[in-house]
C-alpha cells in the first residue's frame, strides 16, 4: 500500500521537498515559500521545525551525509576480499550517479554556493569527505595487512588521500560532462594506483 503524502509527518515532508529542491536547483535558487508550498504545510509549521533556511539545509545535508555513508559502507560489505572492498568505494559512485541523473554530489555543489569555509553548510561537506577518507584509509590498512608482500610498499594515509582526490574529481567531472565516463575512469585510476 502506497503512503499518501498527507500521511507523512510535516517535518519529513518539508525535509523531503527541500532535499529535492536543494539538490536539483541549488541552495540559493530555492526559496522557503517554494518549499512551504510544495511540501503542503503551513508557514507556521515550517518555521516551527526550521527557524531559518540554513537550519533546513543543514538538516538536509546531515541526512544526506548519513544515508550516503550507510549506502557506501553497505556496498563495501557486499565484497569479499580487502582489494575488492577498497575498490568498492569508488565503484559505488557509478550506480549512485546514474540514480541521481549525473547531478553530482550535494556537498560539492554546496561548496560552489557557499564561499565561506567556516559556514556550517560547508563544514558538513568537509565532515562527509573526512568520513570517506577515514573509510578508505581503514580499507587501505586492511589491504596492506592482508598481503604485505604485494601492498606493503603503500602508506595507508597517502593512499587514502590520493584515492579521495580521484574520487572527488571523478564525481565533479561526471557532473561537468554530464556523462558517466569520468566515474569509470576514476575506477581505472584507482586500480592503477594499487599496482
Amino acid at each position: 500500500m502506497k503512503t499518501k503524502r498527507s500521511d507523512i509527518a510535516p517535518r519529513e515532508r518539508i525535509l523531503s521537498t527541500a532535499a529535492d529542491l536543494f539538490f536539483q536547483q541549488g541552495y540559493r535558487a530555492t526559496g522557503i515559500n517554494e518549499v512551504i508550498e510544495k511540501s503542503g504545510v503551513a508557514k507556521a509549521t515550517f518555521y516551527n521545525h526550521f527557524p531559518t533556511k540554513e537550519d533546513l539545509c543543514l538538516a538536509y545535508l546531515q541526512d544526506r551525509n548519513t544515508s550516503e555513508y550507510e549506502a557506501i559502507t553497505a556496498y563495501v560489505r557486499d565484497h569479499d576480499s580487502p582489494r575488492e572492498r577498497l575498490l568498492a568505494v569508488i565503484e559505488s559512485v557509478e550506480p549512485w550517479l546514474q540514480a541521481n541523473r549525473l547531478r553530482g554530489c550535494a556537498f560539492l555543489n554546496m561548496v560552489a554556493e557557499i564561499p565561506d569555509p567556516r559556514n556550517l553548510l560547508r563544514r558538513e561537506g568537509h565532515k562527509h569527505y573526512e568520513n570517506l577518507r577515514r573509510l578508505v584509509r581503514d580499507l587501505a590498512n586492511e589491504l596492506i595487512q592482508s598481503d604485505r608482500q604485494t601492498y606493503g610498499k603503500f602508506d595507508a594515509e597517502r593512499l587514502a588521500d590520493d584515492y579521495l582526490v580521484i574520487l572527488g574529481g571523478a564525481i565533479a567531472m561526471t557532473e561537468i560532462y554530464h556523462d558517466i565516463w569520468p566515474a569509470r575512469q576514476g575506477v581505472e585510476m584507482v586500480k592503477r594506483l594499487l599496482e
